[in-house]
């Protein structure tokens, strides 16, 4: 166990009570739209298209607003018109309703199968009806960036459904990949308004909420979807699936819960992610005083990353060299990451990670940040998890977040000043905690106010 980590009881600060949350303007929408034609014009494109689905909205709604159900839609952006956008039968209806002034075009081939297509089906007949010719440069913006890395054939590979990608070389064989306009460590998504960071605190500190009452109503006897109820999820939309599950000898933290009952001893893991912020914690479901050392020690060393992480999170600084300050502090308790130590997040629970050996990445200002780091043990009997939103902003963002959204801006000092004068963490002051229980971790899930802290 780390020197300078101990095991103490804290008074934990009370959830929040929220009023309504923040909503974005359609002048936030026109200035995304503005910086997003800026890029274009730098790539020499004419029409940027965005491709969208029930998994993966988060370009489609950085965009417009739109947020398709059931179907797949595309978002086709010129240099001077309003937006276009591709829907099927039943998202076509939530066109008219967006902050944001926007074309309908029906495209019944995005729509499920077996309904109707008699009106307008293909892809290649609506894109012309949007204004994409022969003569247009197409950038398009898959789900996900496909490296060089990922396939041979990177140049010509988009993640986007093939038809769709097929009906669009049916129209214009100019067509080149920018998925990285909007996504990736630099994309436009990486650098988030003051409105976007105050929508992300609002839901963050709900999903904190949420995950946080199901601990507290955590009782071994109890099955998972009983425990899962107490989350009081009030309908806002996810970004990822809810997250409950327990075991006697190792967790897959992605699972869902289930009937299975909870075990005195068990481990477990739970998740809630809204789209705006996650809050994920794992550990025991024990009593602080029956922790062994073994527990104990894994729990204080991943805390201990948790610490070094958070300190490195300063502007300009390297995010290659954070994740490797923090894979070290790991390895000196015989722990490493299962995945990046931190990423992006944004409408998407995971956008991009700037947080890897070679990365060129550097902390900026807009950044929204999931303080999400696995820690895998030499056994499988071993869980920690403490995993929260954050965001960072200059002192001109800071400045902007504090007179437009002075509730968020109280929440945000307030928890600042108990991770750093209760949890003993450091931070700069560009770093903003976006949950109510930021970097709290009990690693006896039946003693909650029992937390590791910094002591030097």
């Amino acid at each position: 166990m780390p020197d300078h980590i101990t095991l103490r009881q804290v008074e934990l600060p009370p959830l929040s009570q929220l009023g309504p949350e923040p909503t974005l303007s359609p002048e936030v929408y026109a200035g995304r739209i503005s910086r997003a034609r800026v890029k274009m014009r730098e790539l020499g494109l004419t029409h940027l298209i965005a491709y969208a689905d029930r998994e993966h909205p988060g370009n489609s709604l950085y965009l417009t607003g739109f947020d398709p159900r059931f179907e797949e839609a595309l978002v086709v952006l010129d240099l001077d018109n309003a937006p276009f956008i591709l829907a099927g039968n039943e998202s076509a209806a939530m066109v008219p309703g967006l902050p944001v002034t926007a074309t309908t075009v029906l495209c019944q081939s995005l729509s499920l199968p077996g309904q109707d297509r008699s009106v307008q089906q293909r892809v290649s007949t609506a894109l012309r009806q949007a204004g994409v010719d022969a003569d247009s440069r197409v950038g398009l913006v898959g789900w996900r960036p496909i490296t060089a890395d990922d396939s041979r054939l990177s140049q010509f590979a988009y993640a986007v459904p093939a038809f769709v990608v097929g009906e669009i070389l049916d129209v214009t064989q100019h067509l080149t990949d920018a998925t990285t306009v909007l996504m990736g460590i630099d994309g436009l998504r990486s650098r988030n308004e003051a409105d976007q960071i105050a929508l992300n605190e609002h839901r963050s500190t709900r999903a904190a909420g949420h995950a946080w009452r199901a601990l507290e109503a955590l009782t071994p006897g109890r099955s998972e979807l009983g425990t899962a109820a107490h989350m009081g999820l009030n309908g806002l939309p996810l970004s990822a699936h809810v997250m409950l599950t327990t075991g006697s000898g190792k967790v897959v933290g992605l699972c869902s819960p289930s009937d299975r009952v909870i075990g005195h001893g068990d481990l477990l893991s739970t998740a809630v992610g809204l789209q705006g912020g996650l809050t994920s914690r794992a550990g025991y479901v024990l009593r602080a005083d029956e922790l062994d050392q073994r527990q104990l020690d894994f729990a204080a060393g991943y805390f201990a990353a948790i610490a070094v992480w958070y300190q490195g999170l300063t502007l300009g600084a390297s995010t290659a060299d954070i994740a490797e300050q923090t894979t070290k502090e790991l390895a000196k308790s015989q722990i490493r990451p299962l995945l990046n130590p931190g990423h992006l997040q944004h409408i998407d629970e995971w956008l991009d990670s700037p947080f890897a050996a070679g990365s060129a990445g550097t902390v900026h200002s807009g950044m929204s940040l999931q303080a999400d780091i696995i820690p895998v043990g030499a056994t499988p009997d071993l869980a920690a998890n403490c995993e929260d939103a954050v965001a960072i902003a200059d002192a001109d963002l800071r400045a902007e977040l504090a007179e437009r959204y002075p509730h968020m801006w109280q929440r945000v000092t307030a928890r600042r000043t108990f991770m750093t004068e209760v949890l003993g963490l450091t931070l700069a002051e560009e770093v903003l905690p976006l949950s109510d229980r930021q970097a709290v971790l009990p690693p006896a899930l039946l003693s909650l106010s029992a937390v590791l802290v910094a002591t030097v």
